[in-house]
């Protein structure tokens, strides 16, 4: 079976209340606040998650010191070599609230730890646990493949309807090389062809 695609998550209320759903359990635990700052880096940068959970506490220092976050980021590729070769840096700004926020997280935290470690302590948490608290957290509130992905296409979703609907300016965010990329991302082409599909039921009358 064909593995089915993340979904961004379109409304914003719902946004605020996986928010408060994580938040709920960092009051509980460190591993909750671990959860919480990670879904607000992600729906608010629209970095990978793959490269957020590669961050440490003096990147989040630095980031704090210049009010943004600059990432090497690139899609994982098996050879080392491509790798590194289509890696490019991305800037995001750090929003007021989210700053505020980082800093209490990092409080007595040493520069040399991983910004979103893992529950065992022996390294950052995986991106398979991220999807997985996503996921749990998406089906609270009736949302289906919902996955740590999710949070780089909310970020693109919320740019693409705050925008007008400005694809140029999602490209750039997102740092796409292309606009048929970032059309493909946002699936532009899927849902405009099922409008038009939708209107030849016109001829079913």
């Amino acid at each position: 079976m064909k593995k089915q695609a993340s979904r961004p998550i379109k409304n914003d209320r719902t946004v605020w209340d996986i928010q408060d759903y994580l938040k709920v359990a960092a009051n509980r635990s460190c591993e909750g606040m671990r959860n919480y700052m990670l879904f607000l880096i992600g729906v608010t940068t629209g970095y990978r998650a793959g490269d957020l959970v590669n961050l440490k506490v003096r990147d989040a220092k630095e980031a704090l010191r210049a009010k943004y976050f600059t990432i090497m980021e690139g899609k994982k590729q098996n050879s080392p070599f491509v790798r590194e070769k289509n890696r490019k840096p991305r800037r995001a700004e750090i929003l007021p609230k989210v700053a505020k926020e980082l800093k209490a997280y990092i409080k007595d935290k040493h520069d040399y730890e991983w910004l979103f470690p893992s529950r065992k302590g022996n390294g950052h948490i995986g991106v398979q646990a991220v999807s997985n608290i996503l996921k749990n957290a998406g089906l609270y509130f009736g949302l289906e493949n919902i996955s740590a992905h999710s949070m780089r296409k909310t970020y693109a979703y919320k740019i693409y309807i705050t925008s007008g609907k400005d694809i140029v300016a999602v490209k750039e965010m997102l740092g796409h090389s292309s606009i048929e990329e970032t059309k493909r991302y946002l699936g532009l082409d899927q849902e405009r062809y099922h409008e038009l599909s939708q209107a030849l039921g016109d001829f079913t009358r």
